[in-house]
């Protein structure tokens, strides 16, 4: 999940009315502040959830770019653990807004690497629970007959936030 961008409906519209290079920088930073706000929400939620490496933790990003910020993750795995897989992903990506919808349908279809890989990924997981490595071809089985519950990191983070970026927009005296 290389990221996502964020669009405000209607922003372009309604910033056209008015002179943007004047407001740029109090508008840059609201999306400034929503960005940190979501990728310190996204941190928190990988690590109670999912994530028992780091790996996940540390790929959360955020970028401000030019009146937007872009937010996601980097670990190729992430939009596996976002929204789950299998029936697991279909029954919780159908509750998601279209836009997240569509852009989970991106990551639709199998990872990359081997059953090998996979499985042998699955043994160092085992290790750390304090599981037998003898575990690791069976779960590896049934995580592909069955999928992975979704963990969602993102989504939650960006919902949580989105309202307080709309009212500090809101605040800025135009």
């Amino acid at each position: 999940m290389s990221g996502t961008v964020i669009k405000i409906e209607g922003l372009e519209k309604t910033l056209a009315r008015f002179d943007v290079k004047k407001y740029e920088p109090k508008i840059q930073t609201c999306f400034n502040n929503f960005g940190i706000r979501v990728e310190a929400m996204a941190k928190d939620l990988v690590s109670r959830n999912s994530d028992d490496t780091g790996h996940l933790l540390g790929s959360v990003f955020q970028h401000p770019g030019t009146l937007s910020n872009t937010f996601g993750a980097s670990m190729n795995y992430a939009s596996f653990v976002e929204f789950g897989t299998r029936k697991f992903a279909a029954a919780y990506v159908a509750t998601l807004p279209k836009d997240w919808q569509s852009f989970a349908m991106q990551f639709k279809g199998g990872g990359s690497g081997t059953f090998q890989e996979f499985v042998m990924s699955l043994v160092g997981w085992c290790k750390r629970h304090g599981i037998s490595e003898k575990a690791a071809y069976p779960i590896a089985l049934k995580i592909l007959r069955n999928g992975l519950k979704p963990q969602p990191f993102l989504y939650p983070a960006f919902n949580k936030n989105k309202d307080q970026l709309i009212k500090d927009l809101k605040a800025i005296k135009l």
